[in-house]
């Protein structure tokens, strides 16, 4: 998480640099110190007139989730580490809509009664909703867990956004991910995932992992799921596929007890994007992006806006190759009747 290594987080070498979008708090420094002032703008502008008043900062989730929890640590701590430290000179407005999109606009109206200088949005659900839901432009909004900004309209293109959003994507390097399958299961020959039709990121990561199995040759199956009540009858669709990739769905996240159980019953090697899994018994590897350093990237990005910076001129920091942990459980292994290949014995990646 540390500074030096941002510029390779903007850049890696195999995804695209990405430039994202808010502007508008520059000229409010100006307004914050007339009395006639709209109040609104006032108050959006206050962290930068007002030195002594500690900065207020919206945090706008999906909902109590600890991958979720693990990217809003992250980002905390690396603002912490850019000199805005929790309870000195920033405070935090927590809310969330507990997976629930309805409740989406109830939890912006909360955030925006403690007048905060600037919101960060966790998932692209809610990053979309924050378009509507916070009218103030003078407010920017920082986006993070959101795999592809430009499929969910949040910025223009990959180089450039709008006028309201910047922030850091979650963007996995799939030929990575295929690569260390590849090597972790020798001979695999097909590999299959679930996803929501209905959630732009699941369709997003979808389609690039079935580009990325053409690449490497590998035949691919996904498999749609509209309900966490349909789990366990389409899991039972990915029988007989080398292994399944678990991405970070946040409908198949909430179910991967049961994806998890059912993949041991037939044998299936599970590889998990997000690190909990393992943890948890419920994968039998991970080739994840750590979520810390995905919330540490939007804290780079905050940083920015919030010391006045144009938006529009930076990137939407991605993942650099130090952001991947490995991992892999020797007795998820042997419970499906495999043995870790001898390549690995001195990745110091196992966990049991």
């Amino acid at each position: 998480m540390k500074g030096s290594t941002s510029t390779a987080r903007r850049q890696p070498a195999a995804q695209r640099a990405i430039l994202a979008a808010i502007a508008g708090i520059a000229g409010l420094a100006a307004l914050a110190g007339f009395l006639a002032a709209p109040a609104a703008l006032a108050a959006s502008a206050s962290t930068l007139t007002q030195p002594g008043t500690p900065t207020t900062i919206g945090i706008a989730s999906l909902g109590p989730h600890p991958s979720l929890a693990m990217t809003i640590q992250g980002f905390k701590d690396e603002m912490a580490h850019e000199g805005y430290v929790e309870g000195k000179n920033v405070n935090y407005a927590y809310s969330d809509a507990n997976f629930t999109q309805a409740l989406m606009p109830q939890m912006f109206s909360q955030i925006l009664t403690k007048n905060p200088a600037l919101i960060l949005t966790v998932t692209t659900s809610v990053s979309q909703v924050a378009r509507s839901a916070v009218t103030n432009p003078a407010i920017p909004l920082v986006f993070t867990e959101v795999t592809d900004p430009v499929a969910a309209g949040l910025t223009p293109d990959w180089q450039h956004g709008s006028a309201r959003f910047n922030g850091s994507s979650d963007l996995q390097d799939f030929d990575a991910v295929l690569a260390f399958a590849k090597k972790l299961l020798p001979g695999v020959k097909s590999f299959g995932t679930l996803y929501n039709p209905g959630e732009a990121n699941d369709v997003v990561t979808t389609h690039a992992l079935e580009a990325a199995a053409k690449r490497a040759g590998l035949e691919f199956k996904p498999v749609s799921v509209d309900s966490v009540n349909d789990i366990t009858q389409r899991a039972q669709m990915l029988s007989g596929v080398g292994f399944v990739y678990i991405t970070g769905s946040n409908l198949v996240q909430s179910a991967i007890p049961a994806v998890a159980a059912s993949m041991q019953r037939m044998k299936v090697p599970v590889i998990s994007s997000e690190t909990e899994a393992i943890k948890k018994g419920m994968a039998t590897a991970s080739y994840a992006v750590s979520l810390q350093s995905v919330g540490a990237n939007a804290a780079r990005v905050a940083v920015r806006v919030l010391k006045g910076e144009k938006t529009t001129a930076m990137p939407v920091m991605l993942p650099g190759k130090a952001d991947y942990v490995v991992q892999i459980s020797r007795s998820q292994f042997a419970k499906i009747g495999l043995t870790v290949p001898r390549s690995f014995e001195d990745c110091k990646c196992f966990i049991d």
